[in-house]
């Protein structure tokens, strides 16, 4: 497997035992805040490393392991707080996208005032951050190489998201995801996977987000029923990562559309529903539409499930069937319903995507997104 860097905006390290990429960069630092979730960070064996690292350097820190699934603004608030109050000179984010966005969000909080919701509603421009860096655990958001950072609005149950900033430098090594439970091995995969697709589809798509999206597919299609056949091995883990790597750099450039904002609703409305398990609940009905809105592009993501597919809009509920059977025969097949959603609950969905902040968002997708298509992709899932 080999070990190598990109020089995107932020400089990410990618393979096995690269923790000492950040050493250069935490020489200048005398004092850093690590922020993580409660289990995944130690666990993983990431936090160990990163505390035998800042011992060797002498650089004194603290540790803040307050980080939740689909976290709020009073909880990003409440960490920016003990961030500022320890005073440190940066930031080090160990955990998935939770973690990262958190990160994200507080470096931006520390550095500039405000509150998350200022930024979340654009009421405050970040203009800059405490430096930041990001060792990722999870093979989905692609958070350690863009700037989105995503969080819910506690008052209103928006799950919003925002281009803050980017980690100063990240490392991947996909050492850290072995330990990844079964279903999040399988949710983190599937937002990857409608990283692509969304991110080949938006009407901000180029050549560029579309050869990504396929490569980062192909490889989810290919490893994803290895990992979890056999979560050890470091193989299909090193390029479901590089698969969620690739695909964040897509939506960094090209961003996501009408799967991820329903998810967002739905998620803002329930946090205990798991980002990946809604997208890959809601994300097959949606395909058949942005198939017959972009044939070509999706035909070429899902010919590794239907070599058949051509590139016809004809073809869209062929392609919606191809993918339900993917998830199915990796272990997926969630409803609704299994998070407490019932037919009352369409109506407040309906509301949250007429506020402006998913209506804005929605002008990505790549076709007339219609109350008669959020409500029967919602009640066909229940």
């Amino acid at each position: 497997m080999t070990r190598f860097t990109l020089n995107t905006p932020t400089k990410l390290c990618f393979g096995e035992k690269c923790i000492e990429f950040l050493e250069p960069y935490l020489r200048s630092h005398r004092r850093v805040a690590i922020v993580c979730g409660r289990k995944s960070a130690r666990v993983s064996g990431a936090l160990q490393d990163v505390e035998q690292l800042l011992g060797k350097l002498g650089i004194e820190y603290i540790v803040i392991d307050k980080v939740v699934p689909n976290p709020s603004c009073s909880l990003i608030d409440a960490v920016a707080e003990e961030v500022w109050r320890f005073g440190p000179h940066a930031l080090i984010a160990i955990g998935g996208g939770s973690a990262i966005d958190t990160a994200k969000l507080v470096a931006t909080i520390v550095a500039c005032g405000g509150s998350c919701r200022d930024y979340l509603y654009g009421a405050r421009k970040a203009s800059r951050n405490l430096p930041l860096y990001a060792i990722n655990l999870t093979h989905g958001t692609g958070s350690e190489v863009d700037r989105y950072a995503v969080a819910t609005i506690d008052e209103t149950r928006e799950k919003l998201g925002a281009g803050v900033c980017y980690p100063t430098a990240s490392v991947d090594d996909p050492r850290y995801t072995l330990t990844l439970p079964r279903n999040q091995t399988l949710y983190t995969s599937i937002d990857a996977l409608f990283h692509a697709i969304e991110a080949a589809t938006s009407t901000l798509a180029n050549p560029f987000t579309e050869m990504l999206s396929v490569e980062a597919a192909r490889k989810i299609f290919e490893y994803l029923p290895k990992a979890l056949e056999k979560p050890d091995d470091v193989d299909a883990r090193y390029w479901l990562l590089y698969a969620s790597m690739i695909a964040g750099i897509a939506i960094d450039v090209a961003a996501t559309h009408i799967v991820h904002i329903l998810e967002h609703v739905l998620s803002g409305l329930r946090p205990e529903l798991p980002h990946g398990a809604g997208l890959g609940i809601v994300g097959p009905k949606l395909l058949e539409h942005i198939y017959r809105a972009k044939p070509r592009i999706c035909a070429e993501i899902l010919k590794p499930l239907d070599p058949s597919l051509s590139g016809s809009p004809e073809e869209a509920s062929r392609a919606r069937k191809s993918l339900e059977k993917f998830l199915r025969d990796v272990g997926f097949d969630e409803k609704l319903s299994n998070y407490g959603f019932t037919e009352k609950d369409l109506e407040n969905v309906l509301k949250l995507l007429e506020t402006k902040p998913f209506r804005s968002w929605m002008r990505l997708t790549p076709f007339e997104v219609t109350k008669q298509i959020i409500e029967e992709t919602y009640l066909e899932n229940l």
